[in-house]
């Protein structure tokens, strides 16, 4: 059976040596908290908006001098993000920012919550201003090669 993309991310950072995930829930995570559930490694931090979640890790990051992560909901979610990640990025802060999407056999249909109302699927689009990547993996394959 193969791994799920959620579990790799997860892994992933634990060999990176996070300790913190700050984020919301929300149903296009799901998969990624279940993921954190189950690390001995990670723990989630659960704040109430996602400007929160941005400036923990931001300050987390400040302090310790290791990346912050941010986990959020597409949408609303991702740019209620923006200002902390952007923020962090302007100072050279370590940040990682982990945000989940619709199932991709919606693009096309202008799903609820979706950014962009032109282009379904590139809502991480508008980070790529101020961010040092930006990725969207359509593919479960394709992460390892992202990594």
């Amino acid at each position: 059976m193969k791994k799920l993309v959620s579990c790799q991310i997860v892994d992933y950072l634990e060999r990176r040596g996070i300790k913190f995930v700050f984020g919301l829930c929300g149903h296009t995570n799901i998969a990624m908290l279940d993921a954190l559930s189950k690390s001995k490694k990670i723990r989630f931090i659960s704040v109430r908006h996602e400007q929160i979640a941005a400036a923990a890790a931001d300050g987390y990051a400040r302090v310790t001098r290791k990346a912050g992560v941010v986990l959020c909901h597409l949408g609303p979610g991702l740019t209620n993000a923006t200002t902390g990640v952007a923020n962090a990025a302007f100072d050279s802060i370590p940040m990682v920012v982990i945000a989940g999407d619709v199932p991709s056999y919606y693009y096309g249909k202008h799903p609820h919550q979706e950014v962009n109302m032109h282009c379904d699927g590139s809502q991480y689009d508008i980070y790529k201003p101020f961010v040092k990547r930006a990725w969207r993996i359509d593919r479960a394959e394709a992460f390892p090669e992202i990594l």
